[in-house]
């Protein structure tokens, strides 16, 4: 089969690799669509730390496809060959603390598919037997998009990290970034019932995106003083809710400044391992009482969740796809999902260089 193998920063290449073997109880699917994301970005540059010793792995963790076969003794029940599957990536231990919490995204032995394993940039992805028996498949209605269905497990981060600040009716939300998961921000909040969304993005495409997405108000960073445009929306209030959705060390300490009193600040995008840290006023996070969280990845549950949120139709991610290409041309996918006026990209195994473009 035909795959994505990372070989070191900068080196992934398309080459004919064997099937993985499958093992009693694993599922093998056909992938027809995975989604590029800021984190194959990451492992492109050879900034993941999960790609330290990672030569030979195949990445790719936003995956939609079809059961292709059945390992004996599957035991989890409702999978059919040809079923249309959302694959969730992470894996915990199933035994230690986080995992009977429900927090498998915080096992200390935790695996991903397209991380820790290989992934979706392939013909086909064998789920093992333990994310089988766990529900990490979760079937989807036919008629859904593939390409726009990968954006199920950004949503699912995007839920767990609203849900961590509590986001709920009549908010005044700010969200830094306008990329694929900014968007999706935008998109949530609004659908929460947020009174007012403000997104800050640069990029004039996404900025046009971020008001399709429902953005009440949408500004350039790189020609507007943030602090002082919070205040004149909020009659100097502040935001009750701010989102930081891009990796950007300034956007990070600016945080504290635009939230109101009493107010919720989510770092969402994480930064470069090589630069993690940034000065914040503690000062005041102590004097406005400041919440400040942070989320990363998913659970199970939290793409279960997102996916019945694109199944009943609350939150709309056909348009968020720009762009979609072949396996083949994958140098051409990851270069077109660091271009600040591409959306969201997808790699799908069955498209051919003639219809891949969207």
């Amino acid at each position: 089969m035909q795959a994505v193998v990372y070989r070191g920063p900068r080196d992934l290449v398309v080459q004919e690799v064997e099937e993985p073997e499958l093992r009693p109880g694993d599922v093998r699917v056909a992938v027809e669509s995975a989604g590029v994301c800021g984190t194959d970005v990451r492992i492109f540059k050879g900034e993941h730390s999960a790609y330290a010793n990672g030569v030979g792995r195949v990445p790719g963790h936003e995956i939609v496809g079809r059961v292709a076969e059945v390992g004996s003794g599957a035991v989890r029940p409702g999978l059919a060959l040809g079923d249309l599957v959302f694959v969730a990536p992470n894996i915990g231990c199933g035994r230690c603390a986080q995992c009977i919490r429900g927090n498998e995204n915080l096992c200390r032995s935790t695996e991903g598919i397209g991380i820790t394993l290989d992934g979706g940039f392939a013909d086909y992805v064998v789920v093992p037997a333990r994310a089988v028996e766990r529900g990490n498949l979760i079937g989807l209605d036919d008629s859904r998009s593939r390409h726009a269905a990968v954006l199920i497990e950004p949503l699912a981060c995007v839920l767990r990290g609203q849900d961590k600040v509590d986001v709920h009716l009549g908010d005044m939300v700010f969200v830094g970034g306008g990329g694929p998961v900014g968007l999706l921000h935008v998109a949530l909040a609004k659908a929460r019932g947020a009174s007012i969304v403000m997104c800050s993005e640069p990029s004039a495409v996404r900025r046009e995106a971020a008001r399709r997405a429902g953005a009440s108000i949408v500004v350039d960073p790189t020609g507007c003083d943030l602090a002082e445009t919070v205040a004149e929306v909020t009659d100097r209030a502040g935001m009750d809710v701010v989102i930081t959705a891009a990796p950007v060390h300034d956007l990070q300490t600016a945080a504290i400044g635009l939230a109101a009193p009493g107010g919720r600040v989510l770092f969402f995008g994480g930064l470069p391992k090589s630069r993690p840290t940034v000065e914040l006023d503690t000062n005041a996070i102590h004097y406005k009482e400041l919440i400040v969280a942070g989320t990363t990845a998913s659970t199970v549950d939290d793409c279960r969740r997102a996916a019945e949120l694109v199944s009943r139709g609350l939150i709309e991610l056909d348009w968020v796809v720009s762009d979609v290409y072949a396996l083949g041309e994958f140098a051409q996918a990851i270069n077109k999902a660091q271009d600040a006026a591409a959306l969201k990209v997808v790699v799908s195994p069955h498209a051919t260089p003639e219809t891949s473009r969207s």
